[in-house]
């Protein structure tokens, strides 16, 4: 009856992990892609500046949410997603239109691709 008891907690604690991890993933995942999409609309609309605090604010998020994630998720897909998110700021201005809507899309891949395999694997 005690292993029946203790498989039963086991069970119990796999689900609360595997729950708590998807809602962290999920909502970390929306969270940058909402940003990516705002810096986009801010740079496109000339706030520059509002654009590179948006930035700071959204690798500041990803760089608490990051060691969490990584007991879920492998180091490199993380690590690149924070690649991603670092190299923003040098692209926001009135020349680099183009070059920033690019590094946006790469980052929303590697966010996007993220979650793919963290939900594939469920």
């Amino acid at each position: 009856m005690k292993r029946v008891r203790a498989a039963f907690g086991l069970l119990a604690l796999l689900v609360v992990l595997i729950i708590a991890s998807s809602i962290l993933v999920h909502t970390t995942n929306d969270a940058l892609l909402q940003d990516l999409d705002r810096i986009g609309q801010l740079s496109a609309a000339g706030s520059y500046e509002e654009a590179l605090r948006t930035i700071d604010e959204m690798n500041d998020y990803f760089a608490h949410r990051e060691h969490w994630m990584a007991l879920f998720i492998k180091r490199d897909y993380l690590s690149g997603i924070a690649m991603c998110l670092g190299g923003l700021s040098a692209y926001v201005g009135p020349d680099n239109q183009q070059d920033l809507q690019s590094e946006l899309g790469k980052a929303r891949t590697q966010i996007l691709m993220t979650g793919h395999l963290f939900f594939s694997m469920l």
